[in-house]
């Protein structure tokens, strides 16, 4: 039946269901997807015998979706156009790899590494080629931001990093320099960390964002022509989703009860879109928070059924993320924002928050990192997923 059924999702054309749950026998969840004019490109992971590889697939008038390995677990948090094809971003074991698909197939496969352990949070395709952010762990955790050409060739990379842990999540170009953000426990308690970089790599600048509890940013983009970044600010015991204009340090706090969590967003019409989390009864559902051009509520949305949700990105007016409410393992959920459909979209109330939030000093130092690209070795195939119907239209 399962194999019958995947059949039939191939041939669905993605235009008529809004949203929609990819589902096996194991566990699986998307983490990125890039919208494009005829479909999406969506990466994750999933749970095999072997342990975890990663998932990238490509929607248009039809779905496939492949299933790598590179002999270790494998994961795919990000995800960026290259060419007519998409182009992944894997950790694998204790490096990084870039994957180039389409619908047909995987057609390459790279990896960078360094003696390190080595992270891939993020990927942004950028004027002049691609910039990679993440991690390096030897002693501890730090910074690392990687330029590739638009060729995927080696440009720089360089490593940033204090006595404590430093995670960088997002990156952004704006106005000739690069920007990345994350989160630091610096301080004691996790800030977050926004970085300038010029476009050689060199660090112009360094801030924390936070307040006597934790706060962090995931994600830095560009709106209305400001740069603008998200995440979650601890106030009274809880955590709101938190947007931050970092060369004014404005910042704007959205509460929904209980924990709130601002993963992505996106520019939507004359306004804005935020993706995430946020909980009730203790239970985490996606989020997705319409703001108009003040970033002021307009509706917010709980995402999901009775069990554990997350919407984990957007992109081009897609989403993706997971759930585990339909069935007895985690499942893939993608979805077009303008299409919300009754039952899975619950709305819920969210109103803006005062809270407390200074910037601090934040003296990063660079630390030599020996990075290196090689070829490695890898195998696809086509994974096989049930279409299920998470709406009740």
């Amino acid at each position: 039946m399962g194999s019958v059924l995947s059949f039939l999702f191939l041939m669905l054309s993605v235009a008529h269901s809004s949203v929609f749950v990819l589902s096996s026998e194991n566990n699986e969840g998307a983490f990125s997807v890039k919208g494009f004019r005829k479909g999406f490109c969506f990466v994750g992971r999933r749970d095999t015998e072997r342990g975890y590889d990663a998932v990238l697939g490509v929607c248009s008038n039809r779905c496939r979706v492949f299933s790598v390995d590179t002999s270790g677990d494998d994961y795919s948090y990000t995800v960026e156009r290259f060419a007519k094809s998409c182009l992944a971003g894997i950790v694998r074991n204790k490096d990084m790899a870039l994957a180039v698909f389409d619908g047909r197939s995987v057609h390459k496969l790279l990896c960078l590494g360094g003696d390190g352990e080595d992270m891939l949070w993020f990927m942004r395709k950028v004027e002049d080629g691609y910039l990679l952010v993440g991690g390096v762990l030897t002693r501890d955790w730090d910074v690392l931001v990687v330029k590739l050409s638009p060729k995927l060739s080696l440009n720089w990379w360089v490593r940033l990093g204090t006595t404590a842990h430093e995670y960088a999540y997002g990156v952004a170009e704006w106005r000739g320099r690069y920007w990345v953000v994350g989160r630091s426990n610096y301080r004691g308690n996790w800030d977050g960390f926004v970085l300038e970089l010029s476009s050689e790599g060199k660090l112009l600048s360094s801030s924390l964002f936070g307040s006597d509890r934790k706060d962090y940013l995931r994600y830095v983009g560009v709106w209305r022509g400001e740069l603008l970044a998200v995440g979650r600010s601890e106030v009274s015991g809880d955590s709101d989703v938190l947007l931050l204009l970092p060369r004014s340090g404005l910042f704007k706090l959205y509460d929904g009860g209980e924990d709130d969590y601002g993963r992505a967003f996106e520019e939507r019409h004359s306004g804005l879109v935020v993706v995430g989390d946020t909980y009730e009864n203790g239970v985490s559902d996606g989020m997705v928070l319409f703001l108009d051009g003040d970033l002021r509520v307009v509706r917010g949305f709980a995402v999901g059924g009775e069990d554990v949700e997350s919407i984990r990105f957007v992109s081009g007016g897609f989403f993706a993320g997971y759930t585990y409410s339909l069935t007895f393992d985690n499942d893939i959920v993608l979805g077009e924002l303008e299409k919300t459909c009754g039952g899975f979209f619950r709305e819920k109330s969210f109103r803006e928050r005062s809270g407390f939030l200074k910037s601090y000093g934040y003296p990063l130092e660079l630390r030599d990192y020996g990075l290196r690209v090689f070829e490695c070795e890898f195998s696809w195939r086509e994974a096989s997923f049930e279409k299920l119907n998470p709406c009740q239209e």
